[in-house]
């Protein structure tokens, strides 16, 4: 699976600290002060929706459009309630929902479901670092039709009757190699295994499904994952 790396320095000079983040799917690098803001990311992960634009009140937040898959970010945002949306190329919203922001937040917002359903939906990201020699990782289910699932790897249950748009607590566990394996709640039913993932010392993932269950004609987008890597 391809990975999206969203990394973090911190930086404390003459009282004032700064943030740099970068993502390899995004050219840019965003550097501004760290004094009463929030900090998120963006992502398309809505099927058949092409290209999104979000947007932080009426303020665009992405320089480009997002294409499916795509996160943006960390980015800094105003403390205080914020109405996130996307909007078509004629302005009007398609999704909303608000967040009430406080200084130091860390937050993940993701554009979800079909196109013709499209909503907004928004997480707590993890910003307590792992022990040396381990590695963070939650998982969020945001496969719009593949009902509850469970997910495992061979030593532990990371999942279970995980419905959709829902997430898992982020769990730190020992870097290493896993086997994912994604199933449908109440038969067994294999969906998906990741194979071979390696979850590196120090860092902190989120591991989202994607795609169908059972893909809509005219689509190949069947039920797999997609790793953001948010630190």
């Amino acid at each position: 699976m391809k990975k999206l790396f969203i990394f973090k320095l911190m930086i404390i000079a003459m009282s004032v600290t700064t943030l740099i983040s970068c993502n390899d799917d995004d050219d840019d690098c965003y550097y501004v002060e760290q004094q009463d803001v929030a900090r998120g990311t963006i992502t398309n992960a809505s099927p058949n929706s092409g290209s999104l634009d979000f947007f932080s009140d009426e303020n665009k937040i992405n320089s480009s459009a997002l294409n499916y898959t795509d996160t943006f970010g960390y980015y800094n945002f105003y403390i205080g309630k914020r109405t996130f949306s996307i909007k078509n190329n004629a302005g009007d919203i398609l999704a909303q929902t608000d967040i009430d922001l406080k200084n130091g937040d860390y937050f993940s917002v993701f554009a979800v479901n079909t196109f013709n359903n499209i909503e907004l939906v928004s997480y707590n990201d993890f910003v307590t670092y792992p022990k040396s020699n381990n590695a963070v990782v939650r998982f969020i289910n945001l496969s719009s039709d593949s009902q509850a699932i469970d997910i495992k790897s061979a030593t532990k249950d990371f999942a279970a009757d995980l419905s959709f748009k829902e997430d898992t607590e982020f769990v730190e566990v020992s870097s290493g190699f896993y086997d994912f394996t994604f199933y449908k709640t109440g038969t067994g039913e294999v969906l998906f295994s990741q194979k071979d993932f390696e979850l590196r010392p120090g860092r902190i993932y989120t591991i989202y499904t994607k795609g169908f269950v059972t893909p809509p004609s005219g689509s190949n987008d069947t039920f797999s994952t997609k790793t953001i890597v948010n630190f």
